[in-house]
């Protein structure tokens, strides 16, 4: 099987210019359960990621509420974050997806440079803010900082994934230069990784990951490798993208100290041409249904407390969605 291979360089042309627009944004809302949904006469999609991934797992939650309540979803599954803005802005029949904050920054921020980029810029917006996603550096344990990547070898997750942007961008960040990045799903870098075809994966992902969780031993000597944006006075972009976080010890079996690391907002998004009858619902569903969804889901959703929440840049909010 041929492997994808990417050098850093080349994606430094996506990353260059970086001028400082983030798109996490934050809002209140009452919660209240029970509720019903309202009835939609159409079939609502919703692109959510690959099925071993905790973007999937959620989606799949809310597709078993709206059963509950009279609505229609139905969850596609895809290759991650990027593919489902492509998704949604390509496809009349999508409407929603879920994706990652620091990608929908960065569609604002070269929004002048490609015309397809402008457009789908202009016309994404957040639905709701979810949960944290933290960022797994995952290596052998003779990896013991950032700087040992330098010539090594390292997966970043599929090329349509957000893994990918999320890795090729702290990598820019921290003026590190693999030798090679190679774009493996999760499960083939474990492999790789365990049979020293790697020296580095990424994956970010929120915790606790069942995949991690499932297909890496105790045995296979890997770390979770501490990390932290590199210091710079004059960076008001990458400090409001990424926040600094703490997986506890035994977060995995395989992991027992505590590790610093960085997190990333995970988005439920539409675009602005879709209809409301297609969002408002699934918005709804999910607000007045939270406590549900954090006893009966994937404890992912125990992460997600939208009251935290408070909006910085209101124009990039759907309309659809009440606040």
């Amino acid at each position: 099987m041929k492997r994808k291979s990417l050098r850093l360089i080349d994606s430094f042309p996506f990353l260059s210019g970086v001028l400082g627009i983030t798109a996490t944004v934050i809002t209140s809302f009452s919660l209240f359960y029970p509720t019903v949904a309202q009835n939609v006469s159409t079939e609502i999609k919703i692109v959510a990621g690959d099925e071993s991934g905790e973007y999937y797992a959620a989606a799949k939650d809310i597709e078993k509420l709206a059963q509950e309540n009279n609505l229609d979803i139905d969850i596609i599954a895809t290759k991650g974050a990027l593919q489902n803005i492509d998704d949604v802005f390509r496809y009349n029949s999508v409407s929603l997806g879920l994706t990652q904050s620091d990608i929908l920054a960065f569609y604002n921020t070269f929004a002048n440079d490609n015309e397809e980029i402008r457009r789908k810029a202009e016309s994404l917006r957040i639905v709701l803010p979810l949960y944290e996603e933290e960022v797994h550096l995952i290596t052998r344990k003779d990896i013991k900082s950032v700087e040992d990547l330098e010539g090594k070898i390292v997966s970043i997750g599929d090329e349509n994934s957000g893994t990918s942007t999320t890795a090729t961008t702290l990598l820019f960040q921290w003026g590190v230069n693999p030798q090679e990045l190679l774009t493996y799903d999760v499960k083939r870098s474990i492999d790789a990784l365990r049979n020293g075809e790697i020296d580095a994966m990424f994956y970010v992902v929120g915790v606790p990951a069942k995949v991690l969780t499932e297909q890496i031993l105790k045995e296979d000597n890997f770390q979770i490798l501490p990390i932290s944006l590199a210091i710079n006075e004059d960076d008001d972009f990458f400090s409001r993208l990424y926040s600094p976080v703490t997986l506890p010890a035994n977060t995995y079996e395989w992991q027992s100290e505590e590790v610093q690391t960085l997190a990333v907002q995970s988005l439920l998004f539409t675009v602005e041409n879709d209809g409301c009858e297609q969002v408002s619902p699934v918005a709804s569903l999910i607000k007045d249904n939270l406590s549900w969804l954090q006893a009966n889901g994937s404890p992912i959703w125990k992460k997600v407390d939208l009251k935290l929440f408070h909006d910085e840049t209101p124009e990039r909010m759907s309309q659809c969605v009440s606040q």
